[in-house]
């Protein structure tokens, strides 16, 4: 019986379909729970994780915008244990954030129907998906690939 390894295509394309859905999963989440405690108005929650605008996104106001950015902030924060859980190798980890990142900008595009051009928006995803990627790589080497391996005694 042969083993799967984790750069098959079969094997990337199921944990994609895994992590994909459970990313924006997390980020809906922390979507309602911002929306509910900023007092936002419940049908902007459709298009909350797409927002790209200065006026939409950002940490300064105190209102929508500034859950709009806290919000990806935690879904990145969150998407590091996800991607522990799902993707499971020290080397492919980068892989599927960055994925995830560029699937974002694309959808983003797509509901927007404009690129994004804040700048606020723009350093938020780099930074996250850099500070996300290199942690996740770390913490996948030591909490897995480097925990002890218990051998029998001859």
């Amino acid at each position: 019986m042969g083993t799967k390894a984790d750069g098959e295509t079969k094997t990337i394309l199921k944990k994609l379909a895994i992590y994909l859905p459970s990313f924006y999963l997390i980020y809906y989440l922390w979507s309602v729970l911002l929306v509910g405690s900023l007092k936002v108005d419940w049908h902007e929650l459709g298009a909350y994780p797409f927002r790209i605008r200065k006026d939409e996104f950002t940490p300064a106001h105190r209102n929508a915008a500034l859950g709009a950015w806290l919000a990806m902030v935690l879904t990145y924060l969150c998407s590091l244990g996800l991607t522990y859980g799902v993707v499971k190798a020290t080397r492919k980890s980068w892989d599927y954030v960055v994925t995830s990142s560029l699937t974002h900008l694309v959808l983003c595009i797509i509901v927007n129907q404009a690129f994004p051009v804040n700048w606020i928006w723009w350093l938020t995803i780099l930074l996250a998906t850099l500070l996300v990627s290199v942690t996740a790589e770390f913490v996948n080497y030591f909490l897995r690939d480097m925990r002890e391996i218990e051998l029998d005694h001859v």
